[in-house]
């Protein structure tokens, strides 16, 4: 199956019947107004080549069934052999919920992922956050994604009010268990502490810690290699980095490349395992998780094989080598 181009379009917790304390979408994305259905559909009959469209930021399926219809007709416009993604609540997946899905009016429109905010699936964590769910309900709406045969997709936090990594490498496997031998699209977002939210007032009062940047890309770093052995597909690891999240972040692992930290992380992790001493052999196209952000993946490697944050005494390099370097090899 060929990638297709996403083509995003938020809604700005739009269908959300509550506040988790973390969370203002307002403030992450930049978006407050909820594209109508008309616009959509505007903007997809000037589109060409097929896409993948994503409606993220809210709950879609909470939303009112008429409003859902509008959004799938909406969707349904789009260039032939595109696909539809979007992120729910998982109380709002159903077996009525799917088949209305399914058999929406107009041209249906395929769906390549139904995504769950789960957060965490520690029953303890989903109601310091408020979340107002249990770990076994978020399962259970996963479970009927899978019967169903849609593909499946779950995006879980870390640095949760009362979460560890122990935590949230059984969230991990929890998922794993439901999924099987399938392949599950996985994003992994840091807790970040953002102004009006009530976590800042937990925050400010001293009844909650956020996790420093180093300590959340190493646990997230953590999170990954265990996915990767899970045979998860990893589309995202951090929020993506706007003026408006950047302006609003008043404490948390706020980094504008939290997702290569994190990637560093893992990769030393997975070397490391490997070969404690090295030599390692890296693909190229993965130096800039080694070399970038002040050398932090080979401080990392440093770290697992040697014990101390400093360039690893075992050898790495990069394959295959440039071209150049080539070149001069056969000269």
């Amino acid at each position: 199956m060929r990638n297709l181009r996403s083509l995003p379009f938020f809604f700005a917790m739009a269908g959300c019947s509550r506040r988790c304390i973390y969370c203002d979408q307002k403030q992450i994305t930049g978006e407050s107004a909820t594209p109508s259905p008309r616009e959509i559909r505007h903007f997809l009959q000037r589109i060409e080549e097929p896409v993948e469209i994503a409606f993220f930021g809210g709950s879609f399926t909470c939303l009112p069934p008429e409003q859902i219809d509008s959004y799938m007709e909406a969707a349904g416009t789009a260039p032939r052999g595109s696909s539809l993604r979007f992120s729910t609540h998982p109380l709002c997946i159903s077996r009525e919920i799917l088949a209305r899905l399914k058999n929406s009016p107009g041209a249906p429109c395929p769906l390549a992922c139904v995504e769950l905010g789960i957060s965490s699936l520690d029953d303890a964590v989903l109601k310091a956050c408020s979340r107002g769910y249990t770990g076994d309900e978020a399962l259970q709406a996963l479970d009927i994604l899978v019967q169903e045969d849609l593909p499946p997709g779950a995006q879980l936090m870390i640095g949760l009010p009362g979460q560890d990594e122990a935590s949230s490498l059984e969230d991990l496997r929890r998922l794993a268990k439901v999924k099987g031998p399938r392949s599950m699209d996985l994003r992994i977002y840091p807790c970040l502490v953002l102004a009006g939210t009530p976590l800042e007032e937990l925050w400010t009062s001293g009844r909650f810690t956020p996790l420093e940047t180093g300590q959340a890309a190493r646990w997230a770093g953590r999170l990954l290699l265990e996915a990767l052995d899970l045979g998860f597909n990893v589309l995202r690891v951090g929020l993506a980095e706007t003026p408006s999240l950047a302006a609003s972040v008043k404490a948390g692992p706020h980094h504008p490349a939290f997702g290569e930290l994190a990637w560093g992380d893992c990769l030393a992790r997975l070397l490391t395992r490997n070969s404690i001493n090295g030599p390692w052999v890296e693909h190229r196209d993965k130096r800039s998780f080694f070399t970038g952000h002040g050398k932090w993946g080979l401080k990392r490697l440093g770290a697992l094989s040697q014990g101390d944050e400093s360039e690893p005494k075992g050898s790495l390099r990069f394959w295959p080598p440039e071209a150049s370097t080539q070149r001069n090899s056969r000269e």
